[in-house]
């Protein structure tokens, strides 16, 4: 299926991943420092350094605010602005436009993984909360009540990816009512292996289109697996009682490759 992305549930060594995930820009960083101060004059060093480290910080900052969520064009906007500033600034400043670009984009990528570390600590799995789109919630009617409300009005495109979770159970679903959704149950959320998608019985392979982003990315799935909203509902009822997949008249939970390919980002 073209155009299809999986994405990856994470997984308890969060710390671990999120120093990884920092090393490539963190590297791209220091090489940045060490090109200026072998290269650039030292009476243009400091206004350098200035740019550098505002770039950093305004980005980063970015970054932190929007990083689960977005919009993802504000860093753009940052960016743009950034260069206009500098470019009608006098020498030096002027000559160090350019250093904008790759500084920004090194503090957002740093400031988004800020934000999601700092997500994902906030929304440690409770075995006796429940999650519902990102919210904790202690009382089972309480949360079962704001989930139903939730999903009658999601959009995945402009909400992104509807999610109640249970300790590390998690009911996942992505679309909207009008057009359906793809629905995931995984029973560990630690372990992308044990998600299960819905399909329907018999299987409807022909491949029908579903929309992953407001850019116009699209991914191809079979048309079996495009639950119409009140069979969400109906899953989403059994995820409450039984904190897992819930057996549906004429639909049946499937795990292995598919139902992982099919959890887009």
């Amino acid at each position: 299926m073209d155009n299809r992305k999986s994405a990856r549930l994470r997984g308890s060594g969060e710390s671990r991943e999120f120093w990884l995930r920092l090393l490539i820009p963190a590297i791209l960083l220091v090489l940045l420092v060490f090109l200026l101060v072998g290269y650039v004059p030292r009476e243009a060093l400091r206004p350098a350094i200035v740019v550098v480290g505002a770039g950093l910080l305004i980005s980063g900052a970015v970054g932190v605010r929007t990083g689960i969520r977005g919009p993802a064009w504000l860093i753009y906007g940052v960016i743009l602005a950034e260069l206009a500033l500098l470019l009608l600034a006098p020498a030096p400043w002027r000559g160090f436009a350019l250093l904008s670009v790759p500084v920004s984009a090194i503090g957002y990528v740093i400031g988004k993984e800020l934000a999601f570390l700092g997500y994902n600590r906030r929304h440690q799995a409770s075995p006796s909360t429940w999650v519902v789109t990102g919210e904790a919630i202690d009382s089972v009617a309480d949360a079962k009540q704001r989930a139903f409300s939730q999903l009658g009005r999601w959009e995945s495109l402009k909400d992104g990816r509807f999610v109640v979770v249970l300790g590390h159970r998690r009911f996942e679903a992505w679309g909207d009512a009008a057009e359906g959704f793809v629905v995931h149950i995984g029973s560990d959320g630690r372990d992308p292996e044990t998600l299960s998608v819905l399909t329907r019985v018999p299987h409807q392979n022909d491949e029908v289109s579903i929309a992953l982003d407001t850019h116009g990315l699209t991914g191809w799935v079979p048309q079996g697996v495009k639950v119409p909203a009140g069979v969400a509902e109906q899953a989403l009822d059994g995820f409450f009682e039984t904190q897992g997949p819930k057996d549906l008249a004429g639909w049946a939970w499937e795990r292995g490759a598919q139902a992982q390919e099919l959890r887009f980002t």
